[in-house]
């Protein structure tokens, strides 16, 4: 960031900002000063968050409901504790249009005798498409950290209330005094952008449940309602004997998101087990092979990658947990 010569409403302090510097808070008592750069604060939302203190409490509640964390409660120590706002784009795209597709199923019939005989049949579909998509997209180019993509789901899961940024009270601020990430997309590129993704997904969409797609005439309308949304993120770093780990929190709610984790002597002895077994199962495979069985096939390849999978995981010595697979508390 380049110094422009800004100095802060409140104390005089300077500032550092660039030209796509939104909010620029000062370094020295906390103040956010409102920096216009090539974006239109008034129509900038933010979504409130919870103060350090708050995020520090929602780790060791983590801890004390983890069957693993739980037991090595008193092994760990919180190293740091960061928290920043990171630029979303969000708007409501309109998509229309129609696609043709085929699928390949499974059809039987059963002959006078009784006997039951089946065969692939491609059978050819064709949807209309009509409806109006919510979108949330990084503001921001670079690649993307751990836990970023796990925020922007539960974020869609909860829909937490935001406020218009130059409506947030100067308490606020001194309270949580979180630095606000530039963006480095406009309005223009976002509104590009949210038209590709809108397509894009729904694309995917019969990609998965299709052989081929044979047509598709698909169209997203200019996006509606786009605003710059600003979400609080936070990350608690803690170490566990030689290791640091972290676990990535929500800020409006306080909710993990995503982590890494110790792994336990007991969770390594069960990768460990798994090993063994899959290299046992692999070896009665390679038995067997002789017959030319499909069992015997199937047991080499399925004993290998059990193996292979259980035993990677026991090097890794740590484990990573996502909020969308159901396994954060």
């Amino acid at each position: 960031m380049e110094e422009g010569g800004f100095k802060c409403e409140r104390c005089g302090a300077p500032l550092e900002v660039s030209p796509e510097t939104i909010v620029a808070v000062c370094p020295y008592c906390g103040f956010p000063n409102h920096i216009s750069g090539n974006l239109k604060t008034e129509g900038i939302l933010i979504v409130p968050s919870l103060d350090k203190n708050a995020i520090a409490k929602a780790f060791w509640d983590r801890v004390e409901h983890d069957f693993d964390l739980k037991r090595i409660k008193e092994d760990l120590q919180v190293v740091d504790i960061e928290g920043h706002y990171a630029p979303y784009w969000n708007g409501k795209v309109h998509v229309y249009g129609t696609v043709r597709y085929m699928k390949r199923e499974e059809e039987c019939h059963t002959d006078s005798k009784g006997n039951t005989h089946c065969h692939t049949v491609e059978r050819h579909y064709t949807e209309k498409v009509d409806e109006d998509m919510r979108l949330l997209g990084s503001a921001r180019r670079q690649v993307k950290s751990f836990g970023v993509d796990d925020l922007v789901t539960h974020f869609s899961k909860t829909l937490p209330g935001g406020k218009r940024l130059l409506d947030l009270e100067e308490g606020e601020w001194g309270r949580i005094k979180l630095e606000i990430l530039n963006t480095e997309m406009d309005e223009k590129h976002a509104v590009l952008t949210m038209r590709e993704d809108a397509i894009d997904i729904i694309r995917n969409r019969f990609l998965a449940k299709s052989d081929r797609i044979e047509r598709f005439d698909v169209h997203a309308d200019e996006p509606q309602d786009v605003k710059l949304l600003l979400l609080p993120m936070w990350t608690v770093y803690y170490r566990y004997g030689d290791s640091i780990f972290h676990v990535v929190f929500a800020g409006w709610d306080g909710k993990g998101v995503a982590a890494t984790e110790p792994m336990n002597i007991f969770r390594r002895a069960q990768y460990l087990t798994g090993a063994g077994i899959g290299i046992l199962v692999a070896a009665f495979g390679a038995a067997t092979f002789a017959s030319s069985s499909i069992f015997a096939v199937l047991a080499m390849g399925g004993g290998a990658a059990l193996s292979w999978f259980t035993g990677s995981k026991a090097l890794e010595g740590q484990r990573v947990e996502r909020e969308r697979k159901g396994v954060l508390g």
